[in-house]
Order: C-alpha cells, then structure tokens, then sequence
C-alpha cells in the first residue's frame, strides 16, 4: 500500500478512512492501533511471529495492523541488559516474518551503561499508539516512546529523551546498538547529507577489543538498513533512520547533533554526539573529531533528544527500504534473466545507492534518490560466479533498462537420493562453488564476510524440498557424497559447461562401520532461532541427517526451541530424536558479574511459548551458581554444560568462562589449587541454595576443530579431576552455519534404549552427566580396563587396559595416547594394529584417559582439489581424534575414590598444555 505524502496532514479519521478504503492485496483489512502488555486474553491476536519472534507474557505490544512490534518488559532482561524495556520483535502483522533482533540504547557505546528501564506503560489516542518506557541511569533521568500510527503504518518511531537532573558519569554519546550475530542480518549504510561517502555493504574494519580500532571504524551516515537473510521467506528488511538529534541548552537553545555509524559482523550502531563539534566534521570522523568525544557532557539542566526510526521492508533487499525513503525519486524499471541475481546500483563514481533482488520472474524495479541527471551503473550478481556492469543515465522520472543477460551457467541436476551430503570441489582453476551466497559482497575492510547460508556442499534428508537443481561455474568439479564418519565416500569427477545440463551420477554412501550399545549425539547446535544465524531450521536438520547422528540437542540462544515438528515433517523421526534445550548466553558486566558468567548449555527444557524466550533460564547478571539452583529446582534435572570455556574471538572472553570466571577478573590457573587466587571464587558457595559456580555437570572440552582451545580446556579439566571435582567431557560442533559440520566433534554415549521418537531423554541425559561417553570428530573406541570403561569405576590394583579403534578408510589413525591422572603415560603406534592391550599398576587412587589422534596426509583444505585427503576435504581445519571420559580406579576397594590432588612436578598437560601432545 502506497500513501501519498498529502495524507500525512489529513485529520486521524479521515486518514483511517482512507486507509482502510485503499488497503489492497496482502494488507490486513483490520488495521487498527494498539498498545497492549500481552496477556492470556490477548497473545494469539497481538503477539508476532517468525524466525526471531520471542516476546510472551508480559511483553508489551504495538501496532496498527501492518506493522507489529514487541517491546520487551522492564524485567524481562535482554541480550545486553539484565534489564528490558527494548525492541525486540518487528515484522508486518500476520506475515510471521520477524528477523529482527533487539535495539539496545546505550551512553557511550557502553554495555555498562546500556539504559536500565524501571517504568513502562501504554498510551493509545486518535490514530496513534505508543509504549514509553523510564527510568535513570548517571544523574540522566530517561524516557523512550516507541510510537506508531496509521499515516506511515510501515514506520515505528522511537524517540528517547535525556535530561541531566544531577552530576554523574559524563556522556559524550548516546546511541543504539542492533545486534545480527555472523550476519544475521546484513547492514548496509547510507548517508543522506553526503551519499559520495555512503559505504553501502563495504564497512572499514573493526576490532571491538580495541578503543581505536572502533573509533576509527565510524562513520558520518544516518540510516542502515537491515537486510533479512533470503532464505528465510517471507524476506523482510529493516530500515533505521535517525531522523533528529539535537541538544537543547538550559537556556532553551537547540542545536543539532553529528550523527556517527559503525557495522561490524555481529553489530551495528546509529548514534550522535551529546555536543556539535568544536573542529572538523562534515565528512567521515577522524581523530580530530574523535578526540572531542572526551571532553563533551550533557551538563545539569540540559536535554538531549534522539529521535530515530525504523521502516519495514518486505523483502530481503534494501530498495524495499530506499523506495520509501525516496518516494518521489525517479523509477528505474527492467528484468534479468536469472530471478537468483542482485542488482547493485551504485553512482558512477562508485559510492553505492541501493540494491535490489528481482522478483520470480526476474523483473525489478527500484527508485532512485533524486531526478539530476546522475550517472550511475547496475551491477547484477548471479550465481555460479556470473555478473555484469551495465551503465544508467538518469534523466527524467522514469528510466527502463529493458533485459539484461548474466549469461547462462552450468546446472546440475540432483535426483532423488537418501540423506547424504554433497561436498564440490572446485579443481583448477575452478573456484569451490558457494552454495547459498546472497550476493551482497558484505566487507569489513579487505576481508569479506561470508554469510550465515553459504558452504561449498549441500545436504539431502532424502525429504521433499531437497535441493534438486544446482547452479554452478562452468568447470572441473570433484564431487564427493558421504553421510558422516561410519559411512563410505563416493567420488566423481565432473566437466560442466555453460548452458548445459548435467544429472549426478554417484554411488550413495553404505554403511562400514558401528558401535552397538552406544548413541551418537550433538549436544550444541543452532539454527534460524538463535538471534546470530540466519540458518533455515529445515537445512539444518538436513544437514544432521546428512552426517548419520542419532540426538540433536537444540540450543539456541536464550530461547528453547523444538525441532520435532521439522524433524517429523522430513519423515525423520526413526532416525533423529531432538531434545529441547537452550543456551544461556551471558553478555552482561554487571555488578554481579563484571565479567560475565560466559555460556552454558542446559537441557533438557521444557519449552512454553507463551513465556518471553520461549521460557528459557535467566543469564544475565547472575553467577553460574545461581543458574545451577534454577536449574535443579527442575524435573527432570537438566544437564548444565559449561561451553568453549576458553574461547576468544567477537567480544573476547565473554563467552569463555574461565578466561575471567565472572567476578575474579582473572583466567582459572589449572596449576594452582581451588582454594588459591584465583580460583577460590569457583568454590564459594551461595549463601541460599549451598551451590558454587563449579557446580555445573558438564564441560565442553571440544567445541568444532580446535585442537589448541581442547588442549587449554583439558588443562583445566585435569586440575578439576585431580582436586576430586568430577565433570563429564563433552565434544560438539557448536554449528551455527553449514560451513561448520554439525555433528562434527560429537559424542559417542552408552545408550541401549530405544531411538528416535520413544528415545529415553531421562536414561541417556544421566549416561551424559555421568561421563559414560567419549568425543570424536571421526574414530569409533572401546576403551576398558578390565571391564570398565568411560565413567566407571575399576576396582584393583592392577588391571589391563584395552583400546580398541575403528574407522573408516578415509579416516586416519595414527597413534593412542594414555594419560594417567592428566599425565602422559604411554604413546602407542596404530598405523598397523588397531585393537592394543597394556597392562597398568596403582599405588593409588587414580583416573586413566585416552587420546586417539590421525595424521593427515599433505594436501590440506587450500590445496588443490585432487590433492586434498577426504578427511580434509570432508572436514576442513579438523583433525581425526577422539578422547575418552575418565575410567577412575580404586585401588584398595573400600568403595571410596580420592582424588590424587596436584602433583609436584605438574605435568605438562598443565604447565604448558599447548606444548603438550
């Protein structure tokens, strides 16, 4: 529906009556304002839906109809607050097309000073509706009106307003942070006073550890839009304006404030500076600019206004946004030959304007920003590696361009075939395809960051909707079929020419190898729920059938999610059972936790979509002890599993426990005892329930392919298991994209039950907490002393330890490894003999571990295609390995097990874990 710029002055009434007399096509007939906190009564008809919808009771809605929005209530805390009072749905009502993340207002770019809401409430009058939520923060009383109408129904307006009331902490800029974790969703910057310098897709760098490098990555623009991921459908777009800063002096003089931007992969930020600037502006901040931040407040007296908006697209491309930024612009009409394409229009000069994606029969149009006679050029990217550049000249209100040709590629016909995955590789000088690219060329200085969707492979369930028809570069493929670790690989080599067509021929994989007994599980995985991929739920249950493991365990961020229903409608039910879990996901330094309490899975959980999450656990501000309490107050009692502890990377340390275990400030020292500095902080225990942040169940001691974060990890594993503190080792793929293989590292767990739909969650989630499980990213073991293994007890002092390996060709196996208490005792050659017995003897108590490890052959995932082993090929950046959980003897048989405690002198595994094998 199209307004005219006249109806913006017509009295409410009239332009309801408009409005409702013009509405056509997909737009509801029921439009209508409406500011309501969610309840019972009114969930179904006001709650909105979608891949990232989480508002529930409490909540509190706003729409008109065509837009509906969900602010979340003061208590209710958000991805960077242990607080509320922010957006966190936006989508058109009834399309259930939410993508929409949170919009967390902040002084000075500060998660500690992120707006802490304490009072909300809802206003509705003649054609308006409005949320306000207040409170105070630094001497800063505060006041956000989140408003919507029924003249620009795709608009929600929200304006905040700050007046210092006291002295506090200076403020010398205010803003908004929107996060879209690993290109959730994809920003492109716009600036309207000068567009020669708008970046569009193309972002400076950025290092969120550095001051600088934040400082230097701004830029003057004041409009992003958010682009959704394409394929989640029905597409949607964000667009967020600021639309009027200004600082009004004690004396009632106003002044307009500089806006400032940044993007980074997981982050953008709209905001301005609390004062005008004394030197400089008018083009992209540098250090002159930058520098007078330092000496800016907003002083006793005065008020900062910060008005902003956000448009709704219903595509997945930014002109759904620019056209109605730029409604009287010039039209610019024409088709493609390829619908799959995007159109890039950028000025002559190359500053880009807008994008564009065709629609299904490959006709687009868009609008242009102003009628002078400008020159610009249209860049169409299509799959398969094709593009053209095709020159516009401008000159009038309507510009047709008539058919343009990327030229023909290659296709590849796909028939049916079981759940299986695809891996290409391109042989010189043919590039690996990139499956699921969106095409938008998003960069962060010279390094481009690849989206959420993208992989050189693709995974069939052997379902309905399997990808059936391939596009691809003309060339030399080699093309490898597998279906996980105990499977065969099929290999083809492939010659494709442009405008041909060509069926797959390949030999399904078969089945070589098992362990009866035991269950294949992932306990870490993600898909389209989590707030930081746009990764399809049906491909990421595809892509779990395609790898050949048993339990999928759903973790997205702080929201539960089910994949049963997905898993049934693929016909998958006898071969994946899912269990409902979530990842609590600590960002917050707050003054209960200055340092986070990083992230942690728990599951099972039982979901309730009525909540806000979904139900999901609290987080925030709260120590791990805290969530154990809350946890063990459940029935049945989930496990609580400590994640990446010793992770980096965006917002390092955050969710990596033990680089600053939460309050002490300071990494867990694996060679010092619990009761030291700084460990002691791990083994205080809460006053109310008796607990200690180390009382989690389970340790992640390996997240996806690092070999050098499993080795610090297991440092700190083995000091826990010698001070007599018992974790299970977990292995998982922590899967957010298709480029990380799910299921790979997984867990192999003593189970004998019954799979799929009747899995026993209570027996298996016990054999998980009890350690009765070893990880691997390829080799099947049998570890045993005597007759025990993993998790279990050996009773003597002496006894026979048995390793026994499987794998399957293309998997290596090289050399066992045997630890005793975190000690490395003995190396064993397997390249000839995969099933080796050596005998052990105990003064003492004491734990036994095992490693197994492969070498790779030359030949790594950068070079060429035929050179590359099919373990590198089939798993870039991994290594084959496996450990097993301890198998803890008692030497005397009085029923005890004491734990060895720190040796003198620590063994390498601890003193130096990366030097250690």
């Amino acid at each position: 529906m199209k307004l005219s710029s006249s109806l913006r002055s017509l009295p409410s009434a009239l332009a309801l009556f408009l409005m409702l007399t013009t509405l056509t096509g997909p737009e509801p007939l029921w439009a209508v304002v409406f500011a309501e906190r969610l309840a019972p009564e009114n969930l179904a008809r006001l709650r909105q839906g979608g891949p990232d919808a989480i508002a529930g009771l409490g909540d509190w809605a706003l729409g008109n109809g065509v837009l509906c929005a969900a602010i979340s209530d003061a208590e209710h805390e958000s991805v960077l607050s242990a607080r509320g009072g922010v957006l966190v749905d936006l989508g058109h009502c009834g399309r259930a097309d939410d993508q929409w993340g949170v919009l967390q207002p902040m002084l000075n770019l500060s998660r500690k000073s992120a707006l802490p809401v304490a009072e909300m409430r809802a206003e509705t009058q003649a054609g308006e509706a409005h949320i306000i939520a207040s409170g105070q923060l630094n001497g800063l009383y505060f006041e956000t009106r989140y408003s919507v109408d029924l003249v620009q129904p795709r608009r929600l307006r929200v304006r905040t307003v700050l007046q210092r009331t006291r002295d506090g902490e200076a403020m010398f800029l205010f803003g908004d942070i929107a996060l879209h974790g690993h290109r959730q969703l994809t920003p492109f910057t716009l600036s309207s006073e000068r567009p020669d310098l708008s970046p569009g897709f193309v972002h400076p760098a950025i290092d969120t550890d550095s001051s600088v490098s934040m400082a230097r990555a701004m830029v003057s623009a004041d409009a992003h839009v958010l682009v959704g991921g394409t394929q989640l459908e029905p597409g949607i777009a964000y667009g967020w304006r600021l639309v009027d800063a200004r600082l009004e002096q004690a004396d009632g003089t106003q002044v307009a404030l500089p806006p400032l931007a940044a993007n980074g992969e997981h982050f953008s930020m709209l905001g301005a500076f609390s004062r005008p600037l004394w030197l400089g502006g008018g083009g992209a901040p540098g250090l002159i600019e930058l520098a007078q931040m330092f000496f800016m407040e907003l002083e006793v007296g005065e008020r900062l206004s910060y008005e902003r908006e956000l448009i709704l697209g219903a595509r997945a491309d930014v002109s759904s946004v620019t056209d109605q930024l730029w409604p009287d612009g010039p039209l610019v009409e024409g088709q493609l030959d390829d619908p799959a394409a995007r159109i890039h229009v950028r000025r002559l000069g190359g500053a880009p304007v807008t994008e564009v994606r065709p629609s299904p029969d490959g006709r687009f149009r868009f609008r242009l920003p102003t009628a002078e006679a400008i020159d610009y050029v249209l860049e169409a990217r299509a799959p398969g590696g094709r593009s053209l550049s095709h020159p516009l000249r401008v000159e009038g209100a309507r510009v047709r361009v008539g058919r343009l040709a990327v030229g023909r590629p290659a296709i590849l016909e796909i028939p049916p075939m079981g759940p299986l995955r695809l891996v290409f590789l391109g042989i010189a000088p043919t590039p690996d395809p990139r499956f699921g690219d969106e095409l938008l060329g998003f960069r962060l200085g010279e390094e481009e960051i690849q989206s959420s969707t993208v992989a050189n492979h693709i995974s069939l369930a052997g379902a309905q909707g399997d990808p059936s028809r391939l596009v691809l570069a003309p060339g030399s493929y080699r093309v490898l079929a597998t279906r996980g670790p105990e499977w065969s690989v099929s290999q083809r080599e492939l010659r494709l020419e442009a405008g041909a067509s060509e069926v797959l021929e390949i030999e399904p994989p078969v089945k070589l190898i098992g362990q009866p007994g035991w269950i294949s599980a992932d306990l870490h995985v993600h898909a389209q729920a989590s707030d930081d991929t746009a990764f399809p739920l049906r491909r990421r249950i595809a892509a779990f059938a395609a790898q050949g493991a048993d339990v999928v365990v759903a973790t997205e961020h702080d929201y539960i999610s089910d994949y049963g229903p997905m898993i049934r409608a693929l016909g998958l039910s006898q071969q994946i059972a899912s269990i409902t879990g979530a990842e609590v996901t600590s960002t917050v330094r707050g003054a209960v936790t200055p340092h986070t309490s990083g992230h942690s899975n728990a599951f099972p959980l039982t979901r309730r979509p009525e909540l806000y999450r979904a139900g999901a656990p609290r987080g925030e501000d709260r120590r791990l002890r805290d969530l154990a309490a809350d946890l063990r107050s459940l029935a049945p009692r989930p496990v609580l599993q400590l994640n990446h502890p010793r992770e980096s990377g965006f917002d390092t340390g955050n969710g990596s426990y033990f680089s600053h275990l939460a309050v002490a400030g300071q990494p867990f020292e694996p060679t010092r005892p619990l009761a030291a500095e700084p460990n002691r902080v791990l083994i205080e225990r809460d006053s109310g329930s008796g607990l200690r942040d180390l009382d989690f169940d389970a340790i992640e001691l390996l997240n996806g392919p690092s070999m050098s974060r499993y080795r610090l990890t297991r440092a700190d594993w083995f000091s826990l298991l010698l001070q007599g503190e018992i974790r299970s080792a977990t292995a998982n793929s922590d899967s957010h994209r298709p480029a990380e293989i799910v299921a790979l590292p997984r867990n192999q767990v003593v189970y004998t039950g019954p799979r799929g739909p009747d899995l026993d969650t209570r027996v298996f989630v016990e054999a998980v907490r009890a350690g009765r499980l070893y990880g691997t990213t390829g080799p099947l073991l049998d570890v045993r002393l005597g007759e025990r293994g993993p998790g279990e007890a050996f009773v003597g002092e002496a006894g026979q330890l048995r390793i026994t390996v499987q794998a399957v060709p293309w998997v290596p196996v090289s050399e066992a490894r045997v630890y005793l208490d975190g000690a490395l005792h003995r190396r064993i050659d397997l390249r000839e003999k995969r099933d080796v017995s050596l005998p052990l003897s105990f003064s003492a108590d004491a734990f036994v571990t095992v490693e197994i490890e492969g070498e790779l052959p030359p030949g790594g995932p950068s070079s060429d295609a035929r050179a590359r082993s099919i373990y590198a090929a089939l798993a870039p950046g991994f290594t084959p390995f496996a450990f097993t959980n301890p198998i803890f003897v008692d030497h005397n048989g009085d029923g005890r097990w004491a734990p060895p405690g720190l040796p003198t002198p620590l063994p390498v595994t601890l003193s130096d874990p990366l030097a250690s094998p």
